[in-house]
């Protein structure tokens, strides 16, 4: 092996190891975060490339729950992908460089549906 290519395997050897010790500092700060909030109900739990933590709460109200807790504030909305509505309900904030998103999404019932399509988002 010539020097160029030694130095190559090594600088991708680097940047693998820094990805691992990045996820690693992500599965620390959700376990830290499941321990401290243990009360408050998931149903998922997924760590994501990009210093990203995803967490899916059972209900709207518990994704406000988290809200509260994590002192960062809830949004809304509700989105037609051509299948029918869905409401969205997420957090979204920053600890320790790390992307915490809380969310929950459901399907709207027909008279919801109904009352959506004919304010298209207005109420």
């Amino acid at each position: 092996m010539n020097t160029t290519n030694t130095a190559a395997s090594q600088s991708l050897l680097e940047m693998i190891a820094a990805d691992e010790q990045a996820l690693l500092r992500i599965g620390d700060l959700a376990r830290e975060l499941l321990a401290r909030h243990a009360d408050l109900p998931l149903t998922g739990a997924r760590l994501k490339y990009g210093s990203q933590i995803h967490l899916n709460a059972p209900t709207a109200e518990d994704v406000r729950a988290w809200a509260a807790r994590l002192d960062a504030e809830v949004t809304e909305h509700t989105a037609d992908p051509g299948y029918g509505p869905f409401r969205h309900t997420d957090v979204v904030t920053v600890i320790d460089g790390i992307r915490v998103h809380v969310w929950h999404c459901r399907v709207l019932s027909e008279a919801e549906a109904a009352a959506w399509r004919e304010n298209r988002g207005r109420s």
